[in-house]
């Protein structure tokens, strides 16, 4: 018999897709039963029937999954994890009415917490972000996107970003760059200068980060200033990533036009012609149906024309305005709120995740693949949006080591 690290047999359904899904089909969807999975050094060996499994390979450890359905790890593709402060005085102010816009341009929202990203220490904000990453992967998210931008000046963007990277080892994280606000010790044209010939080349040289972002909206950076970033960062060798149209249609979302951006995220004000043409390329929909919700808007994106066209992932959002960490949660308000099927935010959350973020061996069930793979305590796919609300992991498999889904 062949060893193995690990052996999980008697899985009632095995859900995964096998390649970056627009619309659900049995080419790139499959739904198998009975099946068994070996795992070593990290890694799937192999799939396959869950007799055959348990027949050719042998290991110490042996999970029976009583009939459950496995499924790939979550893959969070949008995040500003890392932060210090909380601002649950803005969630009042939005039910009194008053808009985010206007909580930024009195100095709130994400100029509060730059202040206290700022004064906040390495080591405080290094276990601040691990406890936030250990109940990210608690609930099944095995990979995670994470933007600096609280930081807003070199030395605490590089801060940030040092942050993230410190645990790097511990988490499958995906760093990012982000252009957030412009701060309020510099004027526009100065911190477009500042951004571009010193943070970009400082945090490209450190080589901390695979992306740079720009939220490209109201009263933050426009469509001119978003190119000049974007043209400096494609010197400096990063991937491009976009916040458009979240606060009010800028013409941001056009930017497609001119760039090959692998995410372009949000888009509650997308008018539905921009989002056809989006639909017509690689570039991925990034939805955030809890940011949308938290912001207390009727506005969400006019995504049902596109439905089955467009390459969509989901991400949590999770940031100082919205600190909702759970890719369960997103799955369940892409059910509920975007009218998803359980099975395309399954898709969304896992390859097409993976996808947004250009990652490899990530993302869906596949020989050579990393071994990042979810036990759920539900028999079947539909189960995923009856059953909601709660955490439904029973086991969580990281790296080849199984997790308890409560940790």
């Amino acid at each position: 018999m062949v060893k193995a690290d690990l052996i999980i047999y008697n899985i009632g359904e095995l859900v995964y897709f096998t390649e970056p899904v627009r619309k659900i089909n049995d080419g790139n969807t499959k739904i198998l039963h009975d099946y068994g999975i070996a795992i070593k050094d990290g890694k799937i060996l192999e799939i396959g029937n869950s007799e055959y499994i348990k027949t050719k390979y042998e290991s110490q450890n042996i999970i029976n999954a009583e009939g459950n359905l496995v499924t790939s790890g979550l893959i969070d593709m949008h995040t500003h994890a890392l932060f210090a402060g909380s601002r649950e005085d803005e969630l009042y102010k939005k039910l009194l009415g008053i808009s985010y816009a206007q909580i930024l341009k009195e100095g709130g929202g994400i100029y509060k917490t730059v202040k206290s990203t700022r004064d906040a220490s390495f080591e405080s904000l290094k276990n601040r972000l691990d406890k936030v990453l250990m109940n990210s992967l608690s609930n099944g998210t095995t990979t995670i996107e994470i933007k600096s931008g609280y930081g807003l000046d070199l030395e605490n963007e590089i801060k940030m970003l040092k942050v993230i990277n410190n645990l790097k080892d511990k988490y499958d994280i995906v760093p990012t760059l982000l252009a957030h606000v412009i701060p309020k010790e510099f004027n526009e044209e100065e911190y477009i200068d500042y951004f571009i010939n010193k943070i970009i080349p400082e945090v490209s040289r450190l080589n901390l980060a695979k992306y740079v972002d720009v939220f490209c909206d109201e009263n933050v950076f426009n469509m001119q200033q978003t190119r000049k970033i974007f043209n400096q960062s494609i010197k400096y060798g990063f991937r491009l990533r976009l916040h458009a149209d979240q606060l009010k249609y800028i013409g941001c979302s056009k930017l497609i036009n001119e760039f090959l951006i692998d995410s372009i995220d949000h888009l509650e004000n997308c008018p539905e012609e921009n989002l056809e043409e989006i639909s017509k390329t690689n570039t991925v929909i990034g939805l955030l149906p809890a940011s949308t919700i938290s912001m207390l808007s009727d506005n969400k994106p006019r995504i049902k024309p596109i439905k089955g066209k467009a390459l969509f992932a989901l991400g949590s959002d999770f940031s100082a305005n919205s600190p909702m960490i759970s890719m369960q949660t997103a799955i369940d308000l892409a059910i509920y709120y975007l009218n998803f099927t359980p099975i395309e935010a399954l898709a969304f959350s896992t390859i097409n995740s993976a996808y947004s973020l250009r990652l490899e061996n990530k993302g869906t069930i596949r020989e050579g693949y990393d071994a990042n793979l979810l036990i759920w305590d539900l028999e079947n796919i539909n189960q995923l949006g009856y059953y909601w609300g709660y955490n439904r992991i029973k086991k969580i498999v990281y790296r080849g080591n199984v997790i308890n889904g409560s940790l």
